[in-house]
């Protein structure tokens, strides 16, 4: 996530292109064995029991490895050295800049020191960024807004962001979130959920956007907002949401959903309070609604 928020400043600098950007994030993304790939490459796992896992993790808020690990397919130092190859398999983005001969060694250095400036993440918060922890960077990002049922809020977007990386995309950028009053969108696409907690969720974002999303979601080739998108979307805030209700069952907090439905050119009020956490994706942003 590190290399994403660096490429990202440099494309805001315009020191690089958009498509130059891409190229380069094309480039480290194949680079970056997927662990079920990895898992089968190594004799662990066969392929339906990857694609197995791949489906578990739809009602499971659990990693790919410890599913595995509590399915008998391979043992925790297994995991750990799977892992450990994983990570020696991504390229840093900095040395395919280079490669390419986009930057030079030297500029690459300066580049980076002005990011380190610039971007205003201390020591610490550069860390985070580097560990690709994600739970750890949104705990980060969302440290000094004020709000309330905080644990709740941290919780559900912590399994948010989970949910992009596994289903949507493994390079999001999480921006700081924000507070407001009412928000004109594009299209929404949210679900309530009712009980002990009372809270609209959702995603904001533009058609584009939201049709790649639920293309990819889907895993299916979709080009308009068609019947097929928006059901899309909806299964994907019913299974975020379903994930998020079952962990609070299991905290003995007792919470239901009301159907998911999608939103065209309107503008959303808060209730109480109006937050919103805003994500790149490598095909355009969406904003996480949180309104209680």
């Amino acid at each position: 996530m590190y290399n994403k928020y660096f490429g990202n400043y440099l494309l805001k600098k315009q020191i690089i292109s958009p498509e130059q950007l891409k190229e380069v994030l094309r480039a480290q993304e194949s680079t970056r064995v997927k662990l079920g790939v990895l898992a089968i490459e190594s004799g662990l796992m066969n392929a339906s029991q990857v694609k197995r896992i791949h489906q578990e993790q739809m009602t499971k808020d659990m990693r790919f490895g410890d599913i595995a690990v509590g399915a008998g397919y391979m043992t925790e130092s297994q995991l750990l050295e799977l892992l450990k190859k994983q990570r020696e398999s991504h390229v840093l983005l900095g040395q395919i800049l280079v490669d390419q001969e986009i930057l030079s060694y030297e500029s690459y250095e300066r580049l980076l020191e002005k990011y380190k400036k610039d971007s205003g993440f201390t020591e610490r918060e550069l860390e985070i960024l580097k560990s690709n922890n994600t739970d750890q960077i949104v705990g980060m990002m969302l440290e000094n807004l004020e709000k309330p049922n905080e644990g709740v809020f941290k919780e559900y977007i912590e399994l948010f962001i989970r949910n992009i990386v596994r289903f949507i995309d493994s390079e999001v950028i999480i921006e700081k979130p924000y507070v407001t009053d009412n928000y004109s969108y594009d299209y929404f696409a949210f679900q309530k959920i009712i009980g002990e907690h009372d809270i609209l969720t959702g995603i904001l974002t533009d058609e584009a956007s939201a049709v790649k999303f639920a293309a990819i979601y889907a895993e299916e080739p979709i080009e308009t907002m068609d019947a097929l998108a928006k059901d899309s979307l909806g299964e994907f805030m019913n299974c975020q949401n379903g994930l998020f209700i079952s962990n609070l069952y299991h905290k003995s907090v007792k919470c239901d959903l009301e159907p998911q439905m999608i939103s065209h050119d309107g503008i959303l009020k808060a209730k109480n309070q109006l937050i919103i956490v805003p994500c790149q994706l490598n095909f355009g942003k969406i904003e996480i609604v949180f309104n209680i």
